[in-house]
């Protein structure tokens, strides 16, 4: 008897397999809930409508305090500037009034723009306090000059004064709005007419509707039409517009080609001066030994070895003195450790003893750029090769730090102090070692700075942005 084998029953079907077509979920529809399990969605504009609405209450409320604070701050202002002014020829008290008028100007102006910006984030980078080109009692009072005349601070004042304008406009609307609201609801507590709250005046009652329903629509609408005017008018006074910008940013690009063009003719000069100086009489040196050498190999071994040992010798200081050239003009180690070994690797050599202290991101993870590690490195070491020759100092501090708030757009800058204990009085003269380092930095897109009274002590600070 033959017995038929029965197939197995087929698997059931592994979560690898196709849904059916049936049971293909349907996705929700946009701005509806997508179930309970699921969050609801918000369409963009929707989002955007939210946000100019929330914008724009933001505004009103800021406008209101500042109508107050503004009225405050003002009045402390023209007190000062009269006072200043009636006061200058008194033993020169009015100038102390004058100058807290200017820091109180930059106060001002300073809040106008952070308040702003937190506003509406029109992405302005933060007002900041002109610094000193000179030391000294002259350069001080160069800086508060160019702090008064600072374009960027007087359209920040402008933006305050226009605020507080505005501010004062707010508060008797937003006292009519609510004038409008107890009179709509008039009607309910009886009696011929309805004394208004803020405005004093008595409405009778069959006409408290009314007039409550047009001062809400009046009050409303001209509340909105501020609200719209402060964004337009803080536009049109804080954001510069794309002629000025580009301006400015040829400008830019113009001090930095030229700082570049000067920097590498500094360095030219720096270049065939060590070479004229240094490598080419050693080398001359070594040939004319070597000459002498040959003259006395066959007459006189002894003598000829002592010349060879001679120019031997000097050929090793050549050799040490290429080097040396040969890092100042670029560091490996700069490319291949990063500016933290290079700057170690510098304090070490240095003939003065330097107290390091360096806090940068991990090289291995995040670097600045190769142009402003470069510019941070070399001048700080031309400002180590400084204090070894001429400041007579017996210490040396150097700093670096990455900070996050100096750069145009919110870019990292590379900020280094280096300071010695020496006698001061370093200048900038054309063609010098200080002079290289000003272009150099100014070629990178940063700033430096140079603090060196009689007697000391000497520091010189530089900032160059990270991405430049």
């Amino acid at each position: 008897m033959t017995t038929a084998s029965i197939p197995a029953p087929l698997p059931a079907a592994t979560s690898e397999a196709a849904p059916a077509p049936s049971a293909t979920p349907v996705p929700p529809a946009v701005g509806t809930a997508a179930g309970p399990a699921g969050p609801a969605t918000t369409s963009p504009s929707t989002r955007s409508r939210r946000g100019r609405t929330a914008r724009a209450l933001g505004a009103l409320a800021q406008l209101a305090a500042v109508g107050v604070v503004g009225s405050v701050i003002f009045g402390v202002l023209a007190t000062l500037l009269s006072l200043g002014i009636s006061l200058v020829l008194l033993f020169g008290i009015g100038l102390l009034f004058l100058l807290a008028f200017v820091y109180a100007l930059y106060a001002t102006a300073w809040l106008e723009y952070e308040r702003v910006e937190g506003l509406y984030r029109y992405g302005l980078p933060a007002l900041r306090a002109r610094r000193r080109d000179r030391p000294g009692f002259a350069g001080w009072l160069s800086s508060v000059w160019d702090q008064f005349t600072d374009g960027p601070m007087w359209r920040g004042i402008a933006s305050a004064a226009v605020s507080t304008i505005l501010g004062l406009f707010v508060l008797p609307l937003v006292g009519g709005l609510a004038s409008s609201l107890v009179l709509l609801f008039a009607p309910l507590f009886g009696g011929d007419t309805v004394r208004v709250p803020v405005t004093g005046l008595h409405v009778a009652v069959e006409w408290a509707l009314l007039v409550g329903v047009l001062g809400l629509i009046v009050c409303a609408a001209l509340l909105a039409g501020i609200a719209v005017l402060h964004g337009v008018l803080t536009r049109a006074i804080l954001v510069p517009n794309r002629e000025a910008q580009l301006v400015e940013q040829a400008r830019e690009a113009g001090t930095q080609r030229e700082s570049a063009v000067r920097a590498g003719e500094v360095e030219r000069t720096r270049i065939e001066r060590d070479l004229h100086d240094g490598v080419q009489p050693r080398l001359v040196s070594v040939g004319m030994t070597l000459g002498l050498a040959q003259q006395k190999i066959d007459t006189d071994p002894a003598a000829a070895k002592a010349l060879i040992d001679e120019a031997h010798t000097s050929t090793k200081a050549a050799i040490t003195e290429l080097r040396q050239l040969a890092r100042g003009i670029h560091a490996s180690v700069l490319d291949d450790r990063g500016l933290d070994a290079a700057l170690s690797a510098l304090a070490a050599r240095s003939h003065v003893p330097v107290q390091l202290g360096v806090r940068l991101p991990d090289a291995s993870t995040s670097r600045c750029s190769r142009t402003a590690e470069a510019a941070a490195y070399f001048a700080i070491a031309e400002a180590l090769t400084n204090a070894a020759k001429h400041s007579r100092a017996s210490e040396t501090r150097v700093t670096v730090r990455l900070r996050d708030d100096e750069a145009v757009g919110g870019t990292p800058t590379l900020w280094a102090r280096v300071e010695d204990n020496g006698i001061g009085g370093a200048r900038i003269l054309p063609g010098g070692g200080l002079d290289g380092i000003a272009n150099r930095i100014a070629a990178a897109g940063g700033t430096s700075r140079l603090d060196s009274p009689a007697g000391g002590p000497t520091t010189l600070e530089v900032s160059v942005p990270c991405a430049s």
